[in-house]
């Protein structure tokens, strides 16, 4: 006798990185199934249930948002009339963007399952106008406010524990903060008293990429800003991200985006 198969959604089209649509009623009770590929987070403003995630139940306790990662099995029974918005977010949006914050805030985000919320409106607000949005810049900029306000908004004994106990998303703030970029992670490893070894393990823990890649990352996104909005030349980027010359900045570069700084300059990022 076969077992049962744990039906996969795919409820985003291939051409989407990121959708936003209001909670379809008809759907407040579903059964155990996993998502094709994507993070789902669930704004909710009304309703009450439970909600089962990879064998955890939790009393669902509005306003919230619940968090469903990629390799999560998951289901609701939830009780109508159910308000908020549903949104659909593939790995590629986050990577394609220039913003490094935005990939940070996703990181802390999936730390947890359910988001308890203070306040609403502001969260309601932004997915209101990403659900029609479609420049890719503007949806950047919404997509980012609105997990801000979510962190913001959380519990902060929980976010607060959560940022003291990460060396990753540390890491990822003082990057973030200093007003020049070191191609050095024993600077920062320094800086956050801890070794870079202890630096690269949390990393790995959380994202799965040394404290080197993560550095490199944050390089290349600081230098596909400055080339996409900024009119200095690529000697002046390649001095402001701590490069001896243009000559090996544009090695680097090549190196983990495949095109020279040139090239890119001439394309959309």
């Amino acid at each position: 006798m076969q077992g049962k198969k744990i039906t996969i959604k795919d409820k985003l089209e291939p051409q989407r990185l990121i959708k936003v649509a209001a909670f379809d009623r008809a759907k407040n009770r579903t059964s155990p199934h996993k998502h094709n590929g994507y993070l789902e987070l669930v704004f909710l403003s009304s309703t009450s249930g439970r909600h089962y995630i990879d064998g955890r139940e939790a009393e669902v306790k509005v306003p919230c948002v619940l968090v469903i990662r990629r390799d999560n099995v998951h289901h609701w029974e939830l009780e109508n009339p159910v308000e908020g918005y549903v949104l659909l977010l593939k790995k590629l949006f986050v990577e394609q963007s220039l913003d490094f914050e935005i990939s940070r805030l996703v990181e802390e985000v999936v730390q947890f399952d359910q988001i308890s919320l203070k306040e609403k409106l502001a969260i309601e607000q932004i997915l209101g106008l990403l659900a029609t949005e479609n420049n890719k810049i503007v949806q950047e900029g919404l997509f980012k406010a609105m997990l801000a306000k979510v962190l913001e908004n959380a519990d902060q004994q929980i976010s607060s524990k959560f940022i003291q106990n990460n060396l990753y998303i540390k890491f990822c703030e003082l990057l973030n903060k200093e007003a020049k970029v070191v191609n050095h992670v024993a600077h920062y490893a320094s800086q956050l008293n801890t070794s870079p070894q202890n630096l690269s393990a949390a990393c790995k823990k959380h994202v799965n990429l040394t404290a080197s890649e993560v550095l490199a990352g944050y390089i290349i996104k600081e230098a596909k800003r400055l080339l996409f909005y900024t009119s200095n030349s690529i000697s002046e980027i390649a001095f402001m991200l701590g490069f001896s010359d243009k000559s090996n900045f544009s090695k680097y570069f090549k190196r983990y985006t495949g095109i020279t700084p040139t090239e890119f300059k001439k394309q959309d990022p």
